[in-house]
């Protein structure tokens, strides 16, 4: 039988990446370090669920930013999986498909601790605890688990459960849909993203609105 201490532990990190920033690697950096993970499947999605009434730009692009981003680190690597399938891309799916790709590791569903306060409406979301475990980044000013705990409205068990991987992250004020403003704004993104995406989004011709 496979030792506890030999099973491999993987952090699946879903998102739009519209696109992939400093932010998302830094969190994901921060997550196979604190939570001991042999690695990070970044995931995007097809339609996220939250997200069904916004423009994305095209799959073919958003995959091939993560690509570039993640191509040197051999920590990080991307799944298709919700692409492949289509449609709206609800993770309890996914995390099923994955527990049979990867029946021998331990899957960490990674988001931010923001996201646990909405997580009780998410689709299947008591059965999606219990096949993998959530892992959450905590923002700055996040450190009482407590003031947390009172937020998420989980039974206790699964209180517990989600709040058991809880980790403070390097954060930073990064996201998309900044990044995707300041180009149709003419504005730089230098800093805020990976060379090659920067390079990517121009050469594309993307976010100019």
């Amino acid at each position: 039988m496979e030792s506890l201490s030999s099973v491999r532990r993987i952090g699946i990190f879903g998102g739009s990446f519209d696109p992939i920033h400093l932010g998302h690697l830094v969190i994901a950096q921060d997550a196979v370090e604190k939570l001991e993970l042999s690695e990070v499947i970044f995931i995007p999605a097809a339609i996220p669920p939250h997200k069904q009434h916004l423009q994305q730009s095209a799959v073919e692009h958003r995959l091939n930013m993560l690509n570039l981003a993640l191509e040197t680190d051999l920590r990080f690597s991307v799944s298709e999986i919700e692409l492949q399938r289509g449609g709206v891309s609800y993770t309890f799916d996914t995390i099923c498909d994955l527990k049979s790709e990867y029946s021998n590791s331990e899957l960490l569903l990674i988001v931010g601790s923001d996201t646990l306060v909405d997580l009780h409406n998410w689709y299947n979301v008591d059965e999606l605890l219990e096949l993998c475990e959530v892992a959450s980044f905590m923002r700055p000013g996040e450190s009482d688990l407590m003031k947390i705990r009172e937020k998420v409205q989980l039974s206790a068990r699964h209180k517990d459960r989600v709040l058991q991987h809880a980790f403070e992250s390097h954060m930073v004020g990064i996201s998309s849909s900044e990044i995707r403003m300041r180009v149709a704004e003419g504005l730089g993104i230098k800093y805020l993203v990976p060379p090659e995406v920067e390079m990517y989004i121009f050469e594309h011709g993307l976010y100019r609105g």
